[in-house]
């Protein structure tokens, strides 16, 4: 008897109507060998189509991500929807409605083959119409596992019983899966009937819910009729329900905890931080803190609820998470506006790339190559960086903004910016911050609405971190944008250590890098980190995909006293020698939260008690004096705060008070503007001289808060680092305290042992700039700047300084005064009021040193020009 295969051909009283053997781990008289499926021509049609649409949809992804980074297009979907098309007619053709009525099995294979034909179908349309967003890793794992296991189950009745339960607890989840999409396109069921008569594109809609449909009555059937999967599917049940609910626990106890926060944060009475930092302050971070202070920013909840009216670049990769969309609509965390919870991402996750706010979106943006060059003077123990970076749009449509995010070495500024505009390198203009951010806002916010404009801006932010914006970037098209950033080498006594500065941006992580470190003198005992091979003629050229995480090492050379030479000064470099001077503190205040130790806390409060005129405070809803008996209850109560931030201007007598602190965590000081804290703050304006500040150390490598960083940078601080220890014996024995004596002239670089100093050029010196490099004068510019905005910063006085404007044209840096913009024609420069100073330095460039020519030098130069023309235009003359 002929026991061939087909699904069609055997007559109806042959067919098992059981979807598995009657008989426990018996095989179906019908289904002989693993081969027997594929001699039914529909169902080998169908595993050929869906290997190929597979194949497309990964084809389209590797393309959109590769080198050629082609856009996407719907000529893409229209390949998908084509064979589905096809196969779908053939299997109706076949009698696969037969099955969907009456699970009729001699169509089911072929049917769930095409159900999943289809289903790819649907993700290949959701690139271009985007009802579920981008699916997390682990989603895309399980719908994958999905369709392999409906494809697996043309073979069920030949599995061993263990492989067949297994096989059914799978397929128990892929039932969930389909179910809950079903559940989450609902909404659009209404609108996608009526669209099925256009093109029949909307009946993607309707896929999870047949989907669903069939493998839930696949699992009804066998549940019913074979005892032993029926434990198979309440096995899949109560696994799926059961992470659920672990899921659903976790999030209302943390949603329930940040309601607590923020009700407990009415009942402080001294405290001036806003409800958000008293939130941040409790939050433990975590993948589940994450998710929730990112719903509705890059967690979607419901289909097509993406929402334009405040864009950050976290809009730009939007997510799709099952698990918080079902929580969000079960414990919707309580209302928190778009602002605090950007900012609540940058405290609690660090997250501060993605939430500066856009004008138009960043999707489909890659970082395509970069060049980095690198120039080194260890002589002079600083660094010249110039990234030239490619963006490329994948878009299919409509212009993208670029949003990158710079980390830079500690004291570095950026000197230089360029932006291509058709096809040419144009270099930036110096202008205060509020010109180039009014000028940036309206022609890419008001008048790129209407036609594109080229613009690109690099603002100063806090802690070493600058932004640089760049639009547009057209859709399937690229833009070229260079900086260039100025930063001192980390000298450690003996060491100097040059940091490669990093961003976050349009995502790099398939981006090629060419890469040129030179040195101007031979370094001794280099030390390359995350690079490979040798110098030839001081320098390396590397050819590498892009690293963001390198640096290099070698010996400090003596300093060199070549200076550079300006308009009449010369800016020259020395060594700093740490100084100290007497000092007794009457007040110590202890900055207390999770960093401290209670052996540390204890610590510095005896060390500072056993003086008999100093006092202890903390700040707990309140300064509060300290005693003996309460330590452990105040550790205890101050320790469970994450971070502190601690009010400063609180501190009555300063010029006698010592502040100590640790930790690294806590919200720039930015972040703070528009509270009672920041408006409090602007009371330091009239702050003489810095608060001194000991900060506990565990290490090497010295790290403040942002906010205490931003503070020692203006110059309300005066920071000290060291151990428990060295608070005791340097402090409250001996009695001392290092200074950082700065003038006007004057300005101490601490983390690199320098001091760079301004002097008149002496009568009878060369006027020539010099040997040395300009970057002198712009890290001078930089800190001077820094000195001298200090404890403006907090009531903005600084912005409208004529002086300090100035300033920052002579050495052309960025600062929180000042800002590079470039715009598309003269027209723009003039109507926005930004004019090009030719009295100071211009762009930093490796080509030449960046200088400009002393008044002496431009009129040497127009008599050589007068003298080439004369001697041109005479014999013309005399003819």
């Amino acid at each position: 008897m002929d026991t061939t295969f087909s699904l069609t051909n055997v007559p109806d009283t042959q067919v098992p109507q059981s979807p598995l053997s009657p008989l426990p781990g018996t095989r179906s008289d019908f289904l002989t060998t693993w081969k027997s499926p594929f001699e039914n021509s529909v169902f080998q049609t169908g595993i050929l189509l869906l290997v190929f649409s597979g194949s497309v949809f990964l084809a389209h992804d590797w393309r959109a991500s590769g080198p050629s980074r082609e856009p996407d297009g719907m000529i893409w979907f229209g390949i998908h929807y084509v064979a589905t098309v096809i196969f779908g007619l053939l299997v109706v053709a076949s009698g696969g409605v037969a099955y969907l009525v009456r699970n009729d099995r001699r169509q089911q294979a072929a049917t769930w083959i095409s159900l999943l034909i289809w289903y790819l179908s649907a993700f290949a349309l959701n690139r271009q119409m985007a009802v579920f967003e981008q699916s997390m890793p682990w989603l895309c794992w399980i719908i994958v596992g999905s369709g392999a296991l409906m494809v697996l189950h043309t073979w069920a009745d030949m599995m061993p019983r263990w492989a067949q339960q297994l096989l059914y607890t799978g397929l128990t989840g892929a039932f969930l899966l389909f179910l809950y999409q079903a559940v989450y396109v609902a909404s659009l069921y209404p609108i996608s009937i009526p669209g099925m008569f256009v093109l029949g594109i909307s009946f993607h809609t309707f896929i999870p819910a047949l989907l669903a449909i069939v493998t839930g009555r696949q699992l009804w059937v066998a549940a019913r009729e074979q005892t032993y999967l029926r434990s198979a599917v309440l096995t899949g049940l109560a696994m799926s329900v059961s992470l659920l609910l672990l899921f659903l626990f976790a999030w209302y106890r943390t949603s329930e905890r940040l309601n607590q926060v923020r009700m407990d944060s009415a009942l402080r009475q001294t405290s001036d931080l806003p409800d958000w930092v008293q939130m941040a302050q409790k939050l433990t971070p975590g993948p589940l803190t994450d998710r929730m202070l990112k719903v509705g920013l890059v967690y979607g909840t419901e289909p097509w609820g993406r929402s334009f009216s405040e864009l950050t670049a976290l809009d730009d990769v939007r997510l799709h998470d099952p698990l918080v969309v079902i929580a969000q609509n079960l414990f919707p965390v309580q209302a928190v506006t778009a602002d605090e919870r950007t900012k609540l991402l940058r405290t609690v996750s660090q997250q501060h790339y993605g939430t500066e706010s856009k004008f138009w979106s960043g999707r489909n943006l890659t970082t395509s190559q970069l060049t980095t060059q690198v120039r080194i003077w260890p002589q002079y123990r600083l660094s010249y960086t110039e990234k030239t970076i490619w963006v490329k749009s994948a878009a299919q449509w409509g212009d993208r903004e670029a949003l990158y995010t710079f980390h830079l070495p500690e004291g570095s500024a950026v000197s230089a910016l360029s932006l291509w505009v058709n096809g040419r390198e144009e270099p930036a203009r110096l202008t205060t911050q509020a010109k180039a951010d009014s000028a940036y806002a309206q022609v890419v916010g008001v008048e790129s609405r209407i036609s594109s404009r080229d613009p690109s801006v690099v603002t100063w932010q806090e802690g070493n971190r600058v932004t640089v914006r760049v639009f547009p970037v057209p859709a399937g098209g690229n833009r070229q944008l260079k900086i260039g950033i100025t930063s001192p080498l980390r000298f450690d006594g003996e060491k100097l250590t040059y940091l490669n500065p990093w961003f976050e941006g349009p995502n790099a992580s398939g981006a090629d890098e060419t890469l040129k470190l030179t040195f101007d003198r031979e370094p001794t005992a280099l030390v390359m980190t995350g690079l490979s091979g040798s110098l030839v003629n001081r320098a390396l050229t590397q050819y590498q995909s892009y690293k963001p995480d390198w640096s290099v090492q070698m010996d400090a050379p003596p300093l060199a006293a070549e200076p550079f030479r300006l308009d009449g000064k010369q800016y020259s470099m020395a060594a700093y020698t740490p100084q100290h001077e007497s000092f007794t503190p009457v007040n110590v205040y202890l900055d207390v939260n999770a960093a401290w130790t209670f052996e540390e806390f204890k610590t510095a409060f005896l060390a500072a008690s056993r003086q008999k005129t100093a006092i202890v405070w903390v700040f707990d809803d309140g300064l509060q004096q300290l005693t003996t008996g309460a330590l452990q209850a105040t550790y205890d109560r101050l320790a469970e705060q994450r971070f502190s931030l601690f009010p400063v201007y609180r501190i009555s007598q300063p010029a006698t008070a010592l502040l100590v602190t640790k930790g690294t965590l806590g919200p720039a000081l930015s972040d703070l503007q528009g509270s009672p804290f920041a408006d409090r703050l602007s009371t330091m304006a009239t702050l003489r001289e810095p608060i001194r500040t000991f900060c506990l150390s565990d290490n090497a490598t010295n790290q403040l808060s942002p906010y205490l960083q931003s503070l020692q940078e203006l110059r309300v601080l005066n920071v000290q680092w060291g151990s428990s220890s060295d608070y005791t014996e340097r402090l409250m024995k001996a009695h001392t305290f290092s200074t950082k004596p700065e003038t006007a002239y004057r300005v101490v670089i601490a983390e690199t042992g320098v001091v760079i100093r301004e002097t008149p050029v002496e009568s009878g010196s060369p006027q020539a700039a010099g040997m040395a490099p300009d970057h002198l004068l712009r890290l001078f510019t930089y800190n001077q700047l820094m000195q001298r905005v200090g404890r403006q910063y907090f009531d903005k006085a600084y912005r409208n300084n004529e002086t300090l404007a100035g300033l920052a044209q002579a050495g052309h840096v960025v600062s929180p005064v000042s800002s590079l913009v470039v715009l598309e024609t003269q027209h723009d420069y003039d109507r926005f009021g930004i004019k090009a100073d030719n009295n100071g330095l211009d762009n930093a460039t490796l080509k030449q040193d960046g200088s400009v020519p002393e008044p002496h030098e431009w009129a040497m130069m127009l008599i050589i020009a007068l003298l080439v023309g004369w001697f041109y235009i005479r014999p013309r003359l005399m003819v």
